[in-house]
């Protein structure tokens, strides 16, 4: 089954040129869950698990509405947002050839 949010990260990565949703659609299709990594740094700095689930959402919506302080110019956001959905479809692909 296809997660429906890799769907729209790759939709907003494109179309909304943010590089936030593009790199957490990368880390999907390459295997690596981002939001599990920060849950897991924030489990183990003694916040709540309840906390260390859902502060990850709300951590990632923070850094996607900050995109355009950290990176002002738009065509190299566009540029750094398909770069790594491309990169990671192409790295998946070669993962797999290798793998069979």
């Amino acid at each position: 089954m296809v997660n429906p949010f890799a769907i729209s990260w790759l939709w907003r990565g494109f179309k909304g040129r943010s590089v936030t949703f593009a790199l957490l659609f990368a880390s999907f299709v390459l295997g690596w869950s981002l939001s599990a990594e920060v849950g897991r740094l924030l489990t183990w700095l003694g916040v709540h698990w309840l906390y260390g689930m859902i502060l990850p959402g709300f951590f990632f919506m923070w850094l996607a509405k900050r995109e355009e302080r950290f990176i002002p110019d738009e065509a190299k956001r566009t540029l750094y947002a398909r770069g790594l959905i491309i990169a990671s479809i192409v790295l998946a692909i070669v993962i797999n050839q290798i793998r069979h």
